[in-house]
């Protein structure tokens, strides 16, 4: 079983998400398809700029063109959406992340790298790339870089900090509920493309060590996963008035002495 569907069992295990709840999920693919079938998700729709990989049928579930920076979906308008390995191909990562959060009702579901040690460090000796170059090759030029086009994207790497700011700053009148996850996958078939014999024995050398690293730090791994539960509970300094969210004047004047502010 794959991390995408390790993830995915084991929130529907917690009662955090329901095999009945509408599910967006954008730049998606096969992979998708294939691990929300495995899951027992019914109400399933996959969206991409274009069919990933020239793949049309995605049948039970529907297929939308859609931007994932820009969705053209109502504010929520579906209980969860989610993006596996799609928003580092965004031009901007954030942008998609809030748009993700705009059209959800009850949360978000992110697949994405950790910005760890092992990663930077993997980085820096050539074995994990900062520019995504290989989808390009593959392609022959064509697509598959940022935004699909043939410009190869950069990697965006997140951390649960920068998770949390970034929700929170979206949306700052609610609290939420953050749920993180860990896992490796050491990256073979991508290695194996590359024509520098160091890289390749370093990557068979990684094989082996990283995977007890990880044992014993898991959160080195290369693998990420982010549960996102959207609007738990009003901050205590808004309230709902005449169906309208509003800053509460009482709880102000409870914390505040405005009076004695010196200009």
């Amino acid at each position: 079983m794959n991390f995408y569907q390790k993830i995915l069992n084991i929130i529907t295990n917690k009662n955090i998400i329901s095999k009945n709840d509408s599910i967006l999920i954008v730049a998606g693919g096969q992979k998708d398809k294939e691990t929300f079938y495995n899951c027992g998700f019914e109400n399933v729709t996959i969206s991409n700029l274009d069919y990933h990989g020239g793949i049309s049928d995605y049948k039970p579930y529907f297929w939308k063109r859609e931007d994932a920076e820009n969705l053209s979906f109502n504010e929520n308008e579906f209980d969860w959406v989610f993006v596996h390995a799609g928003l580092h191909h965004c031009a901007s990562p954030h942008r998609g992340l809030c748009e993700m959060l705009r059209v959800s009702k009850k949360g978000i579901g992110v697949f994405e790298s950790r910005d760890s040690f092992l990663n930077k460090l993997a980085n820096k000796l050539n074995l994990a790339p900062s520019y995504e170059l290989e989808p390009c090759v593959l392609s022959k030029g064509e697509y598959g870089g940022v935004r699909n086009s043939h410009i190869p994207n950069y990697v965006y790497k997140w951390t649960e900090n920068e998770v949390k700011k970034a929700v929170n700053s979206y949306i700052p009148e609610y609290k939420h509920k953050f749920y993180f996850h860990y896992g490796l996958l050491i990256p073979i078939q991508r290695l194996s493309m590359s024509k520098n014999i160091l890289k390749k024995v370093m990557a068979l050398i990684g094989n082996f060590l990283i995977p007890i690293l990880t044992l014993f730090f898991k959160k080195q791994g290369n693998l990420f996963a982010f549960i996102v539960v959207k609007n738990i509970e009003l901050q205590p300094w808004v309230k709902i008035e005449k169906g309208k969210k509003v800053f509460d004047l009482d709880y102000s004047k409870r914390k505040f002495s405005s009076e004695k502010y010196s200009k």
